[in-house]
């Protein structure tokens, strides 16, 4: 009765064990829609999750008063293009893994068929753009309306960085990093 009490309990610290040594790919998606993959443990996937779930609250506020801000300049010319901003997601991808490097070489498959897909839907933007020969004036309006989506993203961040006290992680480019607001000394020079 001892030793099967002892095996129990010998298995089920080796299943704890081997559990909290398990990987799992996350799909992390930024506040530009852009998919990356990492290879995380729980912790790192908890600690990403609680992130995420911060800058899911500082997102309300910021896009709020990114929009007043932007109805209030009488330069903006476009309407206000946050809506195409979203919070930052993550999601984990089925299985886990207890092998870093089956994990690796699955986060780098999931990784090579994003990125083919991004390609095939820039290449067929790119050839319906070339086929409607659009005239300079909508060229410009396209370009405009372009600029302003960054302008919004980059509003957005910056409030969210104020709000967080630290800079919104981002996978892809064009935005500007937000530092954190450092304390001035007092009775300092």
């Amino acid at each position: 009765m001892k030793k099967c009490h002892a095996a129990i309990v010998a298995a089920a610290a080796l299943a704890f064990t081997a559990q909290a040594q398990m990987v799992s790919v996350v799909q992390v998606t930024d506040m530009r829609g852009i998919v990356g993959y990492q290879v995380l443990d729980r912790d790192q996937y908890n600690a990403l999750v609680k992130e995420i779930k911060e800058e899911a609250a500082a997102y309300v506020a910021a896009m709020a008063e990114s929009k007043k801000e932007w109805d209030a300049n009488k330069d903006n010319k476009l309407p206000f293009q946050g809506n195409r901003v979203k919070p930052r997601s993550a999601r984990k991808m089925p299985p886990d893994f207890r092998d870093m490097e089956k994990a690796e070489k699955r986060r780098a498959k999931l990784e090579e068929r994003y990125n083919a897909k991004q390609m095939a839907e820039m290449e067929k933007a790119s050839n319906k753009l070339k086929m409607s020969k659009l005239s300079e004036s909508e060229l410009a309006k396209e370009e405009e309306r372009s600029r302003a989506y960054d302008d919004c993203f980059n509003l957005i961040v910056k409030k969210m960085g104020e709000k967080l006290g630290r800079p919104v992680p981002n996978l892809g480019l064009g935005f500007e990093a937000v530092e954190p607001k450092k304390e001035e000394k007092k009775g300092g020079h």
